[in-house]
């Protein structure tokens, strides 16, 4: 046991067995899906020899248990509720994915949809808050659009949209 009652990670019994590792990532993948760079980084960790995690990788894929492009398009689409396209992307990368991998799930997010999803998160703020000022309202929304992976000109133009729908709505006269 590990300090604070943690158990330690097990080890590879079989560590020049590609059989072996295979089995620990299928077994792995079972429970989360991963990318392969995240699961060869695990097998490593677990003592497997680098030649049985390539052998061991190469034939998950080829079964279709690991496939990053479908990793890459499984995130997106968890993520993008909430999170802009950069964030998604730098997770992406994080994660080991390859540009080839990736492009194609941040492709498939809409820049329309990703606008309503600024505005949308930027209303849920403001119902929160009451801002007095058009500048209280972009210090409110702006930083936390552009936290969440926005990018400046979207949080910009959001701020701008919501400042007019709070004139509009006149709720900068009532605070």
């Amino acid at each position: 046991m590990r300090p604070g009652g943690r158990r330690a990670p097990p080890t590879a019994r079989q560590p020049e067995s590609s059989d072996a590792a295979y089995a620990e990532a299928i077994k792995r993948l079972a429970r989360q899906p991963q990318s392969r760079a995240a699961l060869a980084l695990r097998l490593a960790r677990l003592g497997y020899a680098e030649e049985a995690v390539r052998r061991a990788l190469e034939r998950a894929e080829a079964d279709g248990y690991l496939d990053d492009r479908e990793f890459a398009a499984s995130l997106v689409r968890r993520r993008s509720a909430g999170r802009g396209h950069a964030l998604i992307a730098q997770e992406l990368r994080a994660k080991g994915i390859e540009d080839w991998a990736a492009d194609p799930a941040l492709a498939a997010m809409a820049p329309e949809s990703e606008a309503e999803r600024a505005l949308s998160l930027g209303r849920a703020l403001l119902a929160r808050k009451q801002p007095a000022t058009p500048e209280e309202l972009r210090a409110i929304v702006g930083p936390r659009l552009s936290r969440r992976g926005f990018s400046n000109g979207l949080v910009y133009r959001t701020c701008l949209t919501l400042s007019d729908e709070w004139q509009a709505a006149g709720a900068f006269d009532r605070v």
